[in-house]
């Protein structure tokens, strides 16, 4: 059986991250929403938008820089896998799909006025794999 799971999004994020203390061991999860936009034409040539919302969760110092570096608004390309969230609430069954982070990089926000004009600023990383943050 053949298997392989790995996502890549970039996008905006809808909220400012949730940062909490999970369980018992206290390890830091930061709940992150991230839009995704889709631009097409219709038939009659108009653009439309069309967003995707995805949750995605980040862990331990990856969370803690999540909840420093990151608002509503700011974009971000996030690398991860899958994960099926399941609990249960007042007898009922409930499953949701998200993303695990592995990685989010922070991007620079295009000042709209200026865009054509400004440098590129450095991407800054973080992996929840690897101990060294890159920045």
């Amino acid at each position: 059986m053949a298997s392989f799971n790995k996502v890549i999004i970039m996008g905006n994020l809808t909220r400012d991250p949730d940062v909490r203390a999970a369980g018992a061991s206290g390890m830091k999860v930061a709940r992150l929403g991230v839009a995704i936009n889709e631009r097409r034409r219709d038939r009659s040539g108009q653009v439309l938008d069309f967003p995707v919302f995805v949750d995605v969760d980040a862990w331990d110092r990856l969370a803690e820089l999540c909840g420093q570096h990151l608002a509503k608004g700011s974009p971000v390309l996030v690398e991860g896998r899958l994960q099926m969230d399941t609990w249960e609430r007042e007898g009922v069954r409930h499953q949701k799909l998200k993303v695990r982070a592995t990685t989010i990089k922070f991007l620079p926000r295009p000042d709209r006025a200026n865009f054509q004009q400004r440098p590129v600023e450095p991407v800054q990383s973080m992996q929840d794999d690897e101990g060294e943050i890159p920045f």
